[in-house]
């Protein structure tokens, strides 16, 4: 006989080397099917047990030149029903009606029941029936024996699957692509074609555990068929009960222990299924439960961000299917989610390659790895890309440095490049052993020159202070040309590389810039974290580089603990405490442009809101009604702040108010890091009658912000002991 055997659309490639290498003469037709010529019973019953990949295995019974409307009395009248059916057994009927084709499947199976030789008892439900699948073209109409039932991807072992669970087959068609479970000698390996996995295997979002299942059902040869009874084919007329018995045995006795599977490999197969959500590890531990292969993975909640290198020992393939983020103002947190993935596979397990599912391929390339291979699938209605790729490990661009001048300059601006090259050459031997990326080379040193200037990696942000409504445009103009050459010649920059902002003291509502479209987001490494800037579009660009220690400092500190960030900005101090290890934290601030890019930062390096909350409220608002408690929390509130629904924030009269309500949210032993940039700031005596306040300023200021005195004001908070 010959057989169709349906898969995913992309897939009929996969699946022709599949059922190939279990000996059957398999031909691709077309991208979602694969024709099994000259088929025996035995060879049908083994496609339903062992193919991983296939969705149904369909025995053509007719096809017929007929209108859609003729179609399914037509087909009936053609069917020889005690040919497949026994007279006690009963039917399941389904009708697809081609593309464009009208109809109403529920009606197209009446019809055709109506019209059978005889009268058959019919079912809804496939079990216990023989399974007839109905296909209505614009010009033929084609009736099938459906030997799977229900699909074959759906296995029996996922009874839930969470959020957006991935099916079985594909999963195993991930699997195929990386070469999971090959016993081609890695000798053997062209290095410009394939990959060789090694024997290890990680999942770093596992979700409901799909991937790391069927990866653990291959390494032990457990064939997918076996962990479930009901199949169409055990209720079509020609069907061996004998015969699939023993097939089942004969599986059966092929799955390999886990002494048998190190034998079979020579070492020991490892797969970690890691994930951030408990709910999410519950259901993947019971799905491996009921596959059988529980004891073959290794289950643990933690967020990709604290995966490390001694989580991918030796030769190994992590194959996975992150997030994606289905509406639009996800997209910008999943393109720095996928950026992340990327660097941090190259950077933690730089011979593993990647193996990864996606929905967009400009979301695959944000990678940034080197592809392997890719199949295009369909799944439903998204088309999905199998995409295989290797780590590409960057080395981390160094920030631009002083030098000889790369030009002569205007007599002019000469005293604003000796200042900058003095000041570049005492941060030098810091900023190297330090290895800071992001720095302060330049703070309103020269009365003549109001600017300041960081160094951003390869760029330069500018910031020029305005000058008095008395001082001529022109010669403002001429100064500000000045200095613009004087950095680009001592930093050897391109005026493409230079970003030149004016900043103008605001009040009420022209406090904050009403901030453009976002674009030319740039990543700056800070410690263990990495960080967006976006020098182009904004006054402010991300990152108070001032608060640099403190930041440094919640690495160390926050491990475990619960964390809270308040007046959050774009939430760096929470990015540092993340990677730092913090159990949990709340991020707050009025912002939703902040939030959002606080968002992506978070999915730069790994972490998901889930654990990393992030609330857009007034503070004060947030305070008054929150009831958790907190082991570090980090506030450092504006100057001043404008609000609709309460009083205006002014630091200097309010602060005592804030600090009395973030010290009902600290749990005790717990610490607040409470800052300001209000330079004639005073702290409120009441508050070191209440609390036990430590001035920690002098040793928060970093090297490249020490020659002005002063940037902000730092106090550390504790409860009163005793």
């Amino acid at each position: 006989m010959e057989l169709i055997v349906t898969c995913i659309p992309g897939l009929a490639g996969v699946l022709e080397q599949e059922l190939t290498a279990l000996n059957l003469p398999a031909q691709a037709s077309g991208g979602a099917a694969v024709k099994l010529s000259d088929c025996s019973l035995e060879q049908a019953m083994t496609v339903c047990l062992w193919s991983r990949l296939a969705e149904r295995v369909l025995l053509p019974v007719a096809t017929l030149k007929v209108e859609p409307g003729d179609a399914a009395e037509a087909l009936a009248r053609d069917f020889d029903i005690d040919a497949h059916l026994s007279p006690d057994g009963a039917l399941n009927v389904i009708a697809d009606h081609e593309a464009g084709v009208r109809g109403d499947p529920r009606i197209t199976s009446s019809v055709f029941c109506r019209n059978l030789s005889r009268q058959v008892r019919l079912q809804r439900e496939p079990a216990g029936a023989l399974c007839l699948r109905l296909h209505i073209a614009a010009e033929q109409a084609s009736l099938f024996v459906d030997f799977s039932g229900v699909p074959l991807s759906r296995r029996g072992y996922r009874i839930q699957g969470g959020v957006a669970p991935l099916r079985e087959s594909i999963a195993a068609a991930m699997l195929f692509q990386a070469r999971w479970g090959s016993d081609v000698p890695e000798a053997q390996i062209d290095d410009k074609e394939q990959v060789s996995p090694g024997h290890a295997l990680v999942d770093p979002f596992c979700g409901s555990g799909t991937i790391a299942v069927e990866a653990a059902l291959i390494s032990a040869d457990k064939a997918p068929g076996l962990m479930r009874e009901e199949f169409g084919i055990l209720h079509w007329k020609g069907f061996s009960a004998d015969a699939w018995k023993a097939m089942r045995v004969a599986a059966t006795q092929r799955i390999r222990t886990s002494e048998e599977v190190v034998a079979h490999y020579a070492e020991k197969i490892t797969i970690k299924a890691f994930d951030g959500s408990d709910q999410a590890l519950r259901l993947a531990r019971a799905n491996a439960e009921r596959a059988g292969v529980a004891n073959m993975i290794h289950f643990e909640r933690r967020e990709f961000g604290l995966l490390a290198a001694r989580d991918f020992p030796g030769l190994g393939i992590v194959v996975t299917n992150p997030p994606w983020g289905e509406r639009l103002e996800d997209r910008q947190r999943v393109d720095a989610l996928h950026q992340g993935i990327g660097r941090r596979i190259a950077a933690t397990a730089r011979h593993w390659p990647l193996a990864i599912l996606g929905s967009d391929v400009e979301v695959l390339d944000k990678l940034g790895t080197e592809l392997v291979s890719q199949v295009r699938v369909k799944n439903g209605a998204i088309t999905n890309f199998i995409r295989v790729t290797r780590p590409v490990l960057r080395a981390p661009v160094a920030p631009l440095q002083v030098g000889e001048p790369a030009f002569t300059l205007p007599d002019q601006a000469i005293p604003l490049a000796n200042r900058l090259r003095k000041n570049g050459k005492q941060l030098r031997k810091w900023i190297d052993q330090e290895q800071i990326h992001a720095y302060r080379l330049y703070d309103r040193d020269l009365p003549e020159f109001n600017f300041s200037v960081d160094v951003y990696g390869e760029e330069v942000f500018v910031q020029e202070f305005a000058a008095p409504k008395s001082i001529d445009e022109k010669a403002a103009e001429q100064r500000r040309a000045w200095a613009v050459s004087a950095i680009r010649a001592v930093l050897g920059a391109h005026r493409e590389q230079v970003f030149l902002r004016t900043r103008s003291q605001q009040k009420g509502n022209h406090q904050y810039q009403k901030l453009d479209a976002r674009k030319g987001m740039s990543v700056v490494r800070e410690g263990r974290a990495d960080l967006l800037v976006n020098l182009s579009a904004y006054l402010d660009v991300g990152l108070f580089l001032d608060h640099r220690p403190l930041r440094m400092r919640f690495e160390t500190e926050c491990t475990g603990k619960r964390f809270l960030n308040l007046f959050a900005y774009t939430g760096a101090g929470t990015v540092h405490a993340a990677v730092g290890g913090a159990r949990s934290s709340v991020t707050v601030d009025a912002s939703r442009t902040y939030l959002d890019w606080a968002a992506e930062n978070l999915s730069l390096n790994g972490f998901s809101t889930e654990h990393h909350r992030l609330e857009r409220a007034d503070v004060m608002t947030w305070l008054e009604a929150c009831r958790e408690q907190f082991d570090v929390v980090f506030c450092d509130p504006p100057t001043f702040s404008n609000n609709k629904s309460r009083d205006d924030f002014v630091v200097q009269r309010d602060h005592g108010e804030l600090i009395r309500w973030i010290m009902k949210r600290l749990e005790p032993g717990g610490v607040l890091y409470f800052s300001n940039n209000f330079r004639k700031f005073s702290l409120d005596e009441e508050m070191r009658k209440l609390y036990q306040i430590e001035d920690i300023t002098r040793a928060s200021v970093p090297p490249d912000f020490s020659r002005q005195g002063t940037p902000h004001h730092l106090f550390s908070v504790r409860h009163l002991v005793g």
